[in-house]
């Protein structure tokens, strides 16, 4: 028999996170976060309530709370109702529901080019003391 556990990183409500994350599994994000996310592999959500200033890279990004900088996903954007952003996104789909705030561009043909230069920024980042 195999067992198999499935991570998940989850960034509680009374959470203040300055800095980037780099994820190697699903990312909630109900607290605040000012920096970037980068889960290249994996899912992001932005939960209501929840605050993100800085780009997140990630295979699908949901967000219901607040996001200002750009969103770079290789499969899809999902903006819901109680969503604002406010940035740029890079993806091939964006699914916008109405009654939820959009300020920015959209590049579908850009979001290959833009995961790899994520990639590249945060490998060649200087590492911050602890």
């Amino acid at each position: 028999m195999t067992l198999t556990i499935k991570m998940n990183t989850t960034i509680g409500k009374g959470i203040t996170i300055t800095g980037s994350i780099q994820a190697g599994e699903p990312v909630t994000i109900a607290g605040t976060v000012n920096g970037d996310v980068l889960a290249s592999d994996y899912d992001v959500t932005v939960e209501a309530g929840a605050r993100v200033e800085g780009a997140v890279t990630a295979r699908s990004i949901t967000v219901r709370g607040r996001s200002t900088g750009r969103l770079i996903a290789r499969e899809m954007v999902w903006v819901q109702q109680s969503a604002a952003v406010k940035g740029d996104v890079a993806a091939p789909k964006l699914w916008l529901e109405d009654g939820a705030t959009f300020n920015g561009s959209v590049e579908p043909a850009k979001a290959d080019a833009a995961m790899i230069v994520a990639h590249y920024r945060n490998k060649n980042a200087p590492a911050r003391p602890a």
